[in-house]
């Protein structure tokens, strides 16, 4: 054949075929921008200057695993749509005198075009992009912003590497389809009558079984830690239930349908129906695929946007006073000691005190039991059942706290459990105490745990030694605190000033306990643990300012997916819609009475994997609300306020590519 026939032939058809290659060659270049521009901050010098650079780093990090990952999915699905398409062009080739390796050398050819244009194109649009998204970066994280401009080879190199090995896979798929199919059956698969899809009751009882499941773990789950282990169990569950209702669940339910002889013969809902039983057969792995990565969308944005706008809230809960320190394993001697080189600081230091605390107690890992708290062997209380953190509290020190008379006796207490609010009586281990007042809050300023249950009470000198002794019997034979000698003091103070002021007083009295505590007559059991709240907004602005980011970019990413899926869908419906068409208006229908019926179908098709991402999202409320509980989220009001407006925002973005691509498929439909 005469040279450059392949590479003509090659540039043609990607020509003639511009309205599905079009997309195609932008989506592979949207893929490729993206992967740079998360390279171009991995590699960047300047990151690793920052503070909590390797935090920033191991994040960005994980979303170049993902970007990856998608690209190799996604890009793999659209080629499938291209080959769904070509099916006839290539069949026709082969019978007009191509042998299947002329075939495959064009497939090539064009395979090597498109990769050329969205890897140049793609680079490019991440060298302009880049800076933009490391300036987006730099502002959520609270760190200051160089100007200049930079192109990483590395990133180059590893996008080539990627994209590269992607695209030589995608054209060994795309050989191996050419050589194992025949030509008539590539130039009339497109003609081939389908089959009415089977009613799978079997697969449909599993589907909901699976969303049944994944919901009740989602809505039941109490405790934070097991939100976190149970989480990816009930996103796993809730992906097959969605897969399954989906391929099976839908053509149940439409065949339930077409039995309802009232419902069914009527015009509009006769032909919607019908349709609808051979459209879901063809798109239901699509459509489910829209309603999980619409899913993700959502519930990625949701949760970083709330992290980062609750941030106030989240350092108040780790840090309640401007400075916080809790000093462990130390004797009530010990205990006092710490509270004069405390007041000495303030005093030392000039420090501006608004408010201070000191206030000392013991605090117990215990098991939630059915009657009441046990404080058993060590370890044991979080291997089944509930846990919860017992708060022992001296009669003399909640009297100091609040100024309260507390009039106890032995075996008497006040207590606050929120799981016990009615009962006479609290029985921790074999020991039932009398109740002598419920109180309305807890105790303690220190008790900020939101991801453990809590309890305190206030008890005896007497009644405090018997419990101390209780710890010590749990901790018997391992190496820990002895008794008496396992107190924790928790000392606070709130600072009139500026930021700087606060940080500058906080951090010299935060010291000189740091130092007291090196100092000889310590165990090495005796630990401090807290620190100065203004200073750990960087490191909490670094962390959450990163997940958003990687949030708005992933959800960018999966956004991008969900459309060219959604284009796809259109396209391809509309070449299948053509017939039916025409078949519609020769039996009687009019055009108006056909167009109506089809868009009635096309919106309920496209929009119900938006309602069922909702619903998604609905379901897993309560297990997301308890996940951000760890990371000290316990805003819930502005959790619901970040989710709604996410899910707004998301379906106008859904709708309006609804709106566009929905023009492509009618240009298609109108031309029978």
């Amino acid at each position: 054949m005469r040279k450059g026939f392949f590479a003509r032939l090659a540039v043609v058809n990607i020509r003639k075929n511009k309205q599905i290659y079009v997309p195609y060659i932008l989506a592979c270049l949207f893929n490729v921008a993206m992967l740079y521009m998360m390279l171009f901050i991995n590699h960047n010098a300047g990151m690793k200057t920052i503070r909590h650079s390797g935090d920033v780093l191991m994040i960005t990090t994980m979303g170049v695993g993902v970007i990856v990952i998608f690209s190799f999915i996604f890009l793999l699905y659209s080629n499938s749509f291209l080959m769904k398409r070509r099916q006839k062009e290539l069949g026709l080739y082969n019978i007009l005198g191509l042998e299947k390796k002329h075939i495959s050398w064009v497939m090539m050819l064009e395979n090597l075009f498109s990769a050329l244009i969205s890897f140049v194109g793609g680079i490019l649009v991440g060298i302009l992009g880049s800076k933009l998204a490391l300036l987006l970066l730099l502002k959520l994280i609270k760190v200051p912003a160089s100007f200049g401009f930079e192109v990483s080879v590395p990133a180059i190199r590893i996008c080539l590497e990627v994209f590269g090995a992607i695209f030589v896979l995608i054209l060994l798929v795309n050989i191996r389809k050419v050589y194992k199919t025949n030509p008539i059956q590539l130039l009339h698969a497109q003609n081939t009558g389908e089959k009415e899809p089977k009613a799978k009751w079997l697969m449909a009882v599993a589907g909901f079984i699976c969303l049944f499941i994944g919901y009740y773990i989602a809505i039941t789950t109490e405790s934070p830690l097991s939100a976190l282990a149970l989480f990816f169990v009930a996103v796993v569950l809730v992906m097959a239930g969605t897969y399954l209702l989906f391929t099976a669940g839908s053509i149940v339910i439409l065949k339930l349908l077409r039995k309802n002889k009232k419902f069914y013969y009527k015009t509009s809902n006769f032909i919607s129906v019908s349709g609808m039983i051979y459209r879901m057969k063809q798109n239901a792995a699509g459509l489910a695929s829209i309603c999980i990565l619409s899913t993700g969308v959502l519930l990625l944005l949701s949760m970083t946007v709330s992290l980062y706008f609750g941030m106030g809230d989240i350092m108040v809960n780790r840090y309640p006073f401007d400075t916080d320190a809790q000093i462990s394993g130390i004797s009530q001697e010990q205990s006092e000691q710490f509270q004069k080189v405390f007041a000495q600081a303030i005093e030392d230091y000039q420090v501006p005190a608004e408010k201070t605390v000191t206030e000392t107690y013991l605090e117990i890992g215990c098991k939630q039991g059915k009657n009441g708290i046990m404080i058993g062997q060590a370890y044991s209380y979080s291997e089944d059942g509930n846990s919860v953190d017992l708060y022992t509290i001296r009669q003399s020190e909640y009297e100091k706290l609040t100024g309260e008379k507390t009039d106890l006796h032995d075996g008497e207490i006040f207590a606050w459990y929120p799981s016990e609010r009615e009962t006479d009586t609290l029985k921790i281990d074999d020991w039932d105490f009398a109740v002598k007042k419920w109180l309305e809050k807890a105790p303690l300023s220190a008790m900020t745990n939101l991801v453990s249950n809590m309890a305190a009470i206030v008890v005896t000198d007497s009644d405090f030694e018997y419990i101390d002794g209780l710890r010590t019997k749990m901790y018997e034979g391992l190496d820990a605190y002895e008794a008496g000698k396992d107190l924790t003091v928790h000392l606070g103070v709130d600072i009139r000033g500026s930021s700087e002021e606060k940080i500058r007083y906080g951090q010299a009295v935060y010291q000189a306990l740091k130092d007291y505590c090196h100092s000889d007559g310590f165990s090495e059991n005796t630990i401090v643990i807290g620190g100065v709240r203004q200073s750990e907004y960087e490191t909490y602005y670094v962390d959450n300012g990163s997940i958003l980011f990687i949030g708005i970019f992933l959800g960018a990413l999966f956004l991008m997916g969900t459309a060219m899926i959604i284009y796809y869908k259109q396209i391809s419906e509309g070449y299948e819609d053509q017939g039916r068409f025409q078949i519609m208006q020769k039996v009687g229908m009019s055009r108006r009475e056909v167009k109506g019926a089809i868009r009635r179908q096309i919106l309920l098709v496209f929009f119900i994997p938006l309602v069922m991402a909702m619903v998604h999202i609905s379901m897993a409320f309560p297990l997301i609300r308890r996940l951000l509980l760890l990371f000290g989220m316990a805003n819930t009001k502005l959790y619901v306020g970040c989710t709604a407006g996410t899910v707004l925002a998301f379906a106008l973005v859904y709708g309006l590519i609804y709106s566009m691509t929905a023009r492509s498929y009618y240009k298609i439909v109108e031309k029978a």
